[in-house]
């Protein structure tokens, strides 16, 4: 991909464009570009791996579909959701519950819906906080409209949230 911001033009190489030579350019107002995103290579080469290479999982159990003492979450599983943090911790409660009832012998029963909460930064100062879950459905966790701008929203991110993260999700605690 080219990007000639002066101009707001992108030109994108597709995977046929390799063998045909043909390239495509797109106009744009604003854009925003991710890498490719992956599982590591041991995992896309290993049998817990689906067809697109994630660890494969029942989306709600987050128990492999085909190994029992398999569980996974966050961004090597095959969890149809963003994968962001808020997402991780809403799964660990679920995984951990579930494998330590398979641990006892019992069937998974704890579920999760999806859950994941995207900051999206609309402006310097602004942010929206979309919270939802597997059906798009608002899951907002605040007592007001969350998808107006909020400058509250846009400190939750910048201060709150990395703070959460650092000390508290990764000691779990959080």
């Amino acid at each position: 991909m080219e990007l000639r911001p002066e101009q707001r033009v992108e030109a994108l190489f597709f995977e046929h464009a390799w063998e045909t030579g043909e390239r495509v350019t797109f106009t744009y107002d604003m854009i925003h570009v991710t890498p490719p995103q992956s599982a590591p290579d041991i995992i896309k080469k290993s049998p817990l791996a689906d067809d697109a290479g994630w660890v494969d999982v029942d989306p709600y159990t987050l128990q492999h579909t085909r190994y029992a003492n398999v569980f996974s979450l966050g961004d090597c599983s095959s969890l149809p959701t963003s994968k962001t943090g808020a997402a991780i911790r809403k799964q660990a409660p679920v995984l951990v519950e579930n494998l330590l009832a398979v641990m006892d012998g019992q069937e998974p029963c704890a579920r999760y819906d999806g859950y994941t909460s995207c900051p999206l930064v609309t402006g310097y100062g602004r942010l929206v906080l979309a919270e939802f879950d597997y059906e798009g459905r608002p899951r907002e966790s605040f007592p007001f409209d969350q998808s107006q701008e909020r400058y509250t929203m846009y400190l939750l991110k910048k201060y709150v949230l990395p703070e959460m993260y650092w000390t508290g999700m990764l000691k779990g605690v959080a």
